[in-house]
């Protein structure tokens, strides 16, 4: 009895990163190579892309990996003035409602309200064709 109790603690009391942010069909392709994307052709550099629920930042993160993250900030999701956008520094994600703050490297909590992270997209690169696929 006590393992069962135990059990339906432990099962209940795990908070998971939830899908907050409404789920928005994506499937981009694009060539970092294309003067528009310049900025992704440096470590560290990124751009905005439209796509998602808010827009889509995209961030290289090394020669052969990208990241690309959805604009909708993660507190209050239903709240239609928040977007995230790059710091002047260009070291952090910032929220325009409240303030909440992501890295710009992974996407997560740097400092709140927010709890859950930014909401990743899956990033897969052919460095011959220099083409970004970037889809959920």
């Amino acid at each position: 009895m006590t393992s069962f109790f135990l059990l339906i603690v432990l099962t209940t009391g795990c908070v998971r990163n939830q899908n907050i942010v409404p789920y928005v069909y994506v499937n981009q392709y694009i060539n970092v190579s294309l003067p528009s994307y310049s900025a992704l052709n440096a470590v560290g550099g990124w751009i905005y892309i439209t796509g998602g629920s808010e827009g889509i930042i995209v961030y290289r993160q090394s020669f052969d990996q990208f990241s690309a993250y959805d604009r909708h900030c993660t507190y209050e999701a239903s709240d239609p003035c928040g977007k995230a956008y790059v710091d002047s520094t260009n070291t952090f994600v910032e929220c325009s409602c409240d303030g909440s703050q992501y890295q710009l490297y992974d996407g997560l909590v740097i400092q709140g309200p927010a709890v859950y992270s930014l909401k990743p997209y899956q990033t897969s690169f052919d460095p011959i064709s220099n083409q970004l696929h970037i889809f959920n």
